[in-house]
């Protein structure tokens, strides 16, 4: 049986965030500690390869439990696009082999997710005056280069793109912005082929789109549309109707309002169970951002007191993410001319504006910009894309968290599409003795402007929270998975529609070997304890293979901190027989049998 919830255990003390501290401080010419909890990294080619970037995406390109990074690259001269592998250890090794990083391309935007369902993920990119770029994930960090059909021969001013299965069939289609000329839409064929819709207003509206964002506003269980226009223009929401077809919404503030668009980015900030929308706008140094409310009716009320709405600029890219884990998303906005904002919420429907420290401060052009725990200590770090063209490199700010709790949710479908994109999560938790219910989406397009992917992984703060209450996800194919009682301070995978099964960390003291331990029964039927030490924090992969040493099920395949593990295996959709159990770690790995009697 496959697994639905793998659980990882992470220490969140004081001693072990202070070392991370200090291991960042080698890695950093000068170490600035923002009042709300980041450092900027200043070494490594994340921050150091310049170029003229719109955007990017986070995502495991190479299936090994730790976040990735792609970024466009739009340089007159060298127009290369950059890929890092991150090495879990807060640093990135930058590819320089393969299509995906030797392709050129006037790119300006991508998104990543699963289009043939096989587990691996796969890439396309915009370019703009050339073909589209449409990348097949081979699992380990290589791709192949898709080289035929129309959703890399339409050519186009392409920039914005976003990955969605607008038809719930359980495979994700792509929408791509153009600049003055129509949009396009591609739906999803299964085959590894993709079908050019050419009728409706979704792809015969022309204007300057930029950016684009999937999000079921209405709560109907299809996903609907928002594209953002510069011009002066409106913007365009286009609401699903369930059967392929979409209706172009005309009436209400979100669509009837001239502006200079950058992009949109959709987030419940207000804890209600519906998305709510930020449109980052502005050009030549003026222009005010915009927030609409959902009102839950398929309505919006816009926002015009907050200090999200009263900055006077112009807006690049923007995304939501709870940066100090205390229950309520936060909101960052790159500044493309000026000054990059963030906001905390206050929990109550209002913000507040942080305006100290380099993350808000240290320049302009900033278009892409992306959330993801990319060294997995359970906080939310930033990557914002910058346009080298007028000077300056692509930043990194690493989160250094707090004492407040979390929980990271990886979805994976098996009716739905694999990489989980539209499932909504849900987690309730006491938090300062209130009941807190807090909604996420699985989104491949969060960033605002042409192109920013937060993590795939649904990432909440749980603030002083001891337990969550419950985890309920809603699945785009329509099924519904509830848990309860799960603990807090955990990275979890949830598979659509299956049981559920824990690593937990069931010791306090620190091992002094690695060790895989006999399984408990054994002989058993359907169920097993498998139970490790880990003596160090280590990545570890934990595989079940039959007799004939075929890989049948992964257990674990994360990083885990040092400590005493156990995990149940459910294995009652296998046939008897005798099975083998592998632990992988950095330094240790170890095989052992065991029999399934049926």
């Amino acid at each position: 049986m496959i697994k639905s919830l793998q659980l990882k255990s992470r220490f969140s003390g004081r001693g072990i965030k202070m070392k991370k501290i200090l291991l960042f401080t080698l890695l950093v010419v000068s170490q600035n500690i923002f009042p709300q909890g980041f450092i900027k990294i200043t070494s490594g080619p994340v921050v150091n390869d310049g170029g003229w970037c719109y955007g990017g995406c986070w995502a495991d390109f190479n299936n090994d439990g730790k976040l990735d990074l792609f970024v466009c690259n739009n340089n007159s001269s060298n127009k290369n696009n950059f890929l890092y592998l991150n090495n879990g250890n807060g640093t990135f090794t930058k590819v320089t082999s393969g299509v995906i990083v030797n392709d050129g391309g006037s790119s300006y935007g991508c998104t990543a997710g699963d289009y043939d369902n096989d587990g691996n993920m796969d890439l396309f990119v915009t370019n703009y005056g050339e073909n589209n770029f449409l990348y097949h994930g081979n699992g380990d960090g290589t791709f192949t280069k898709i080289t035929t059909g129309n959703i890399v021969s339409d050519g186009g001013n392409s920039v914005g793109c976003s990955w969605g299965d607008y038809d719930n069939d359980g495979k994700i289609d792509l929408f791509v912005c153009n600049r003055n000329q129509n949009n396009f839409l591609y739906h999803n064929n299964g085959s590894g082929t993709f079908t050019k819709i050419t009728s409706g207003a979704i792809v015969t509206d022309n204007s300057n789109s930029g950016g684009c964002a999937w999000g079921d506003y209405n709560n109907d269980g299809f996903i609907d549309l928002f594209v953002a226009n510069a011009g002066p223009a409106v913007d365009f929401l286009y609401q699903n109707n369930g059967n392929g077809t979409f209706t172009k919404i005309t009436t209400g503030p979100v669509v009837t309002e001239s502006a200079h668009s950058s992009g949109g980015s959709w987030g419940d900030y207000d804890n209600d169970g519906d998305l709510d929308l930020l449109v980052t706008c502005g050009v030549v140094g003026t222009g005010y951002n915009r927030l609409f409310m959902n009102n839950g009716d398929g309505s919006f009320t816009k926002i015009t007191a907050d200090p999200i709405a009263t900055y006077n600029h112009w807006a690049g890219g923007s995304s939501w993410g709870d940066i100090d884990n205390d229950g309520d998303i936060d909101l960052f906005i790159g500044g493309y001319d000026g000054i990059n904002l963030l906001f905390t919420n206050n929990g109550n429907g209002s913000f507040t504006r942080i305006d100290t420290g380099s993350v808000v401060n240290d320049g302009s052009y900033k278009m892409g910009a992306m959330f993801g725990d990319y060294d997995n200590d359970g906080d939310l770090d930033l990557f914002t894309a910058r346009n080298n063209y007028f000077g300056g490199n692509n930043t990194l700010y690493m989160n250094t968290g707090n004492s407040n709790k979390q929980i990271n949710i990886k979805c994976v479908g098996m009716i739905s599409n694999k990489a989980g994109i539209g499932a909504k999560v849900f987690v309730r938790a006491i938090i300062n003795g209130t009941a807190k219910r807090q909604m996420q989406v699985v989104s491949s397009q969060t960033g605002g402007a042409n192109s920013g992917m937060n993590s795939l992984n649904a990432e909440f703060g749980l603030g002083n929270a001891t337990i969550i209450d419950s985890v309920i996800i809603k699945w785009p194919s329509g099924v519904i998975d509830k848990y309860t009682n799960v603990g807090v301070n955990q990275f979890v995978t949830a598979i659509e529609g299956q049981g559920m099964v824990e690593a937990k960390n069931i010791s306090s003291q620190i091992p002094g070997k690695f060790m895989l331990n006999q399984n408990y029964p054994n002989p058993f039927n359907p169920k097993t304890i498998i139970n490790y030490q880990l003596p160090m924090s280590s990545d570890v992969k934990l595989k079940i293979y039959d007799v004939v040493g075929r890989e049948v099920d992964v257990l674990i395949n994360q990083k885990q901190n040092a400590g005493t593990y156990e995990v149940e295996w459910n294995a009652s959709n296998y046939p008897g027989g005798v099975y083998f159990y592998k632990i992988f770690t950095n330094d240790f790995s170890e095989t052992k049998k065991m029999v399934l009697i049926k």
